[in-house]
C-alpha cells in the first residue's frame, strides 16, 4: 500500500481521530510535526512528488531543490497540526467557535445570501483547516449543502460520514445530489464544493496558476443555470488553534454562446480569486494529487 492510500484509508483516518481525540495539546503538536518530517522526507513518494509539483508551479517554477524541500516540509507540518486541532476538538462546538472566525466581508456576503431571493455557490480551495471551518459553519446554524468529491474511497467516505455526524450536509457529487443541489439554488438557497483537486479525465482545462488544470468546473454551470452567483470562500491558519474563514467578493457569470468556453472562461474568473489566497499561504494549501502532472517529471 501506498503512503498516500494509507493515509486516505479507514485506518489512516481512524487512527488519525483516535489520537487527536486522545493526546493533549502539549503532546499533539509536537508529535504532528515529527509526522510531517516523516512524510516530507520520503521524496520518491507519490503524494510528496505531487506537494512539491504543485508548490513549484504556484511559485512561478522559481523555487531552488532547498526551497522546495523547506515548503513541502511546511505543507506537511501545517496539514498535520490542522488535522490534530480538527480530530482533538470535534466534540467540542463552543470551542470550535472560538478557535474559527468569520471575517466581517464573510458574515456580510453569508447574511446577504441568506437574505437575498438568489442562490449563492460558494466554492473553496484545500486551504488550511477547511473541514474545520466546515463544522463552523454548521455551528453557526448555516444550512449549506455541501458537495464533495465523486465516488469517495474508503477513508473518505468515512470523513463524510463523520462530517455528516457533526451537522455538515455533505453529499458526493452525482446526477441526483446535482439535482438537488440546483433546486437549492433555484429556491435562493447555498451550496458549497471544492474547486482545486484535479479530475483526471475532465473534459476541461481552465488555467490557474498560468497552466491549463483539470480542475472542478460543474459549479459554473450550476451558477448559470440557476441565476446563482458565486463566492470563492478560503480558511486562513494564523496560528495553532486560530483560524479566520475569508471570502472573495460575488463573482458574476457569463454566459457564452460555446459550453466549453461558457465553463473556461468562467471558472478562470473564480481561479484567479483562489490564486490571490494560495499564493498570501502557500504552505496551507493542502493538495496532495498533482494539478499540473507534467510538473512531476521536471520540477527540482
Amino acid at each position: 500500500m501506498s503512503l498516500q492510500s494509507l493515509l486516505n484509508s479507514p485506518l489512516g483516518v481512524g487512527s488519525a481521530l483516535m489520537l487527536g481525540r486522545l493526546i493533549p495539546p502539549s503532546i499533539g503538536y509536537p508529535l504532528a510535526s515529527l509526522a510531517a518530517h516523516i512524510i516530507a522526507s520520503r521524496k520518491n513518494s507519490k503524494i510528496v512528488r505531487s506537494v512539491r509539483a504543485n508548490q513549484w508551479v504556484v511559485s512561478g517554477q522559481h523555487l531552488s531543490t532547498e526551497q522546495l524541500d523547506h515548503i513541502t516540509l511546511e505543507t506537511f507540518r501545517h496539514t498535520a497540526v490542522c488535522l490534530y486541532d480538527l480530530y482533538h476538538n470535534l466534540n467540542q462546538p463552543k470551542k470550535i467557535a472560538r478557535m474559527v472566525k468569520f471575517s466581517d466581508k464573510l458574515r456580510k456576503t453569508l447574511d446577504e445570501s441568506l437574505k437575498a431571493n438568489r442562490g449563492t455557490v460558494f466554492i473553496a480551495p484545500h486551504l488550511s483547516n477547511f473541514d474545520l471551518a466546515g463544522r463552523a459553519f454548521a455551528l453557526h446554524g448555516y444550512n449549506i449543502m455541501v458537495l464533495s468529491y465523486p465516488q469517495p474511497s474508503g477513508g473518505y467516505r468515512w470523513q463524510n460520514r463523520m462530517r455528516k455526524q457533526y451537522g455538515i450536509d455533505i453529499v458526493p457529487m452525482s446526477t441526483e445530489s446535482l439535482r438537488k443541489g440546483k433546486e437549492r439554488l433555484r429556491r435562493g438557497g447555498a451550496i458549497l464544493t471544492g474547486m482545486d483537486r484535479p479530475l483526471p479525465f475532465s473534459n476541461y482545462a481552465p488555467i490557474f496558476f498560468g497552466f491549463p488544470a483539470p480542475v472542478p468546473v460543474t459549479y459554473v454551470r450550476l451558477g448559470i443555470m440557476t441565476n446563482s452567483t458565486i463566492v470563492v470562500v478560503a480558511c486562513i491558519g494564523i496560528q495553532p488553534g486560530e483560524y479566520v474563514v475569508d471570502c472573495s467578493d460575488p463573482i458574476e457569470l457569463v454566459p457564452h454562446d460555446d459550453i466549453k468556453t461558457e465553463i473556461e472562461i468562467n471558472a478562470e474568473k473564480a481561479l484567479r480569486e483562489a490564486e490571490k489566497f494560495i499564493r498570501a499561504r502557500p504552505e496551507q494549501w493542502s493538495m496532495f494529487y498533482p494539478v499540473w502532472p507534467w510538473a512531476l517529471e521536471i520540477a527540482p
